[in-house]
């Protein structure tokens, strides 16, 4: 897939990060802290300081982005959905008798989609840059069946295509043939849900950005279902080379040692098995990620006239990381604020706003910010944007 930018783009303008690790270090530190001697309750200040350190220190042309979402709004939404939660468990519990509040927890899955997406329309609206806030507007009937009620329908589809071809199959009738067995249908069930991941990553970014605003202006994406599955599978495709050597080396455990040697596995065997699962994870993640953002910003728009280009490469998103993972643990967290900021960086400054920004009315759209119950206590439910 090229990258180069199109020679009849026009005026382009990249996104700059003043950001820096020490900065962001002390921001995490002081979070940690203020979080563990308050017993969590400035968790959502922590969230905020960190996103607006982020935002506050992106730049496009010459102007930074603002964030002012309130900590003590998130808290309020968290403290709601507990007490919510509560009340359905002691309504389940004395309507059933049951120790495990399952339908309480099933119901409250059911309306947390409708919760994001009125959680992510305050989020947005506390996003400036020019003073010009962004927005998002969506029907929560058409959210609830693109981020929950497709991919469940899906899911369950699939899961009885795989029992079907099972019962076809039969039942082995050796501990070689039941092994065979399983790492065939556990990656017949890696292919599909790739495929499945596909088509409905292309339907979140088509409900995200065609009803996400700056201003007056909306954003626009027009993305192919089979493109996002072929980059699916590819990232499947990424993970099998690591599959087969973690397969590989079980199979030799199980001929030198037998089941004991999984069972009580060495050291040697557990690093091995562990690095071989965080490659393959990592690897196919920075594939997946780096496809898939780069396809979905390359056709973004902005006010018809308004282009995007992402230039992120799958080597750099790998080794970000792979050393995020990696150095993490091995510092017990103390090196994430740095390697975030820098892989941050990377993804700020290889986005680029093709088009004549000066020429772009700078108007805010007039509705107001929903301020209804449900919207008030949804407010704490997701605060990712997916475009900043």
């Amino acid at each position: 897939m090229s990258h180069s930018l199109p020679s009849e783009c026009g005026e382009t303008h990249a996104l700059k990060f003043h950001g820096n690790g020490k900065d962001f270090f002390i921001i995490c530190i002081i979070n940690f802290f203020l979080s563990i001697i308050t017993l969590g309750i400035f968790l959502p200040w922590a969230v905020i300081r960190c996103r607006r350190y982020v935002y506050e220190n992106m730049e496009l042309h010459g102007a930074r982005f603002s964030y002012h979402a309130k900590g003590g709004v998130i808290l309020l939404s968290w403290f709601v959905m507990f007490i919510m939660i509560g009340i359905l468990c002691v309504i389940e519990k004395s309507l059933t008798h049951s120790p495990e509040p399952i339908y309480s927890l099933c119901i409250f899955i059911l309306i947390l989609p409708c919760m994001a997406i009125k959680s992510i329309n305050y989020h947005a609206a506390m996003t400036e840059l020019n003073n010009v806030r962004f927005g998002f507007h969506c029907s929560m009937l058409r959210a609830w069946w693109v981020t929950l009620g497709m991919p469940v329908a899906i899911s369950i589809g699939c899961d009885l295509v795989i029992i079907g071809i099972q019962l076809l199959l039969g039942s082995p009738s050796s501990m070689n043939g039941i092994i065979t067995q399983i790492i065939c249908t556990t990656i017949l069930w890696i292919f599909i849900f790739s495929a499945v991941y596909g088509l409905v990553y292309r339907n979140w970014i088509q409900l995200f950005a065609n009803n996400f605003q700056f201003g007056i202006h909306r954003f626009k994406v027009n993305i192919k279902i089979t493109q996002c599955v072929i980059i699916s599978i590819i990232s499947i495709l990424v993970m099998m080379p690591f599959i087969a050597a973690i397969i590989g080396i079980i199979y030799a455990t199980l001929n030198d040692e037998g089941i004991t040697g999984l069972i009580f596995p060495s050291p040697q065997l557990r690093v091995s098995l562990f690095l071989l699962y965080v490659c393959c994870i990592v690897f196919s993640s920075a594939y997946l990620f780096s496809a898939l953002r780069n396809y979905a910003f390359n056709n973004l728009t902005l006010a018809d006239n308004i282009r995007f280009h992402s230039s992120l490469t799958f080597f750099n998103v790998a080794l970000n990381k792979l050393l995020i993972a990696l150095i993490s643990m091995l510092t017990f967290g103390l090196a994430y604020p740095w390697l975030k900021v820098h892989f941050l960086r990377y993804q700020i400054e290889n986005t680029v706003v093709i088009g004549n920004l000066d020429n772009l009315e700078l108007k805010n759209d007039e509705r107001p910010v929903d301020s209804g119950f449900f919207a008030v206590i949804s407010r704490g439910a997701s605060s990712a944007l997916p475009f900043l």
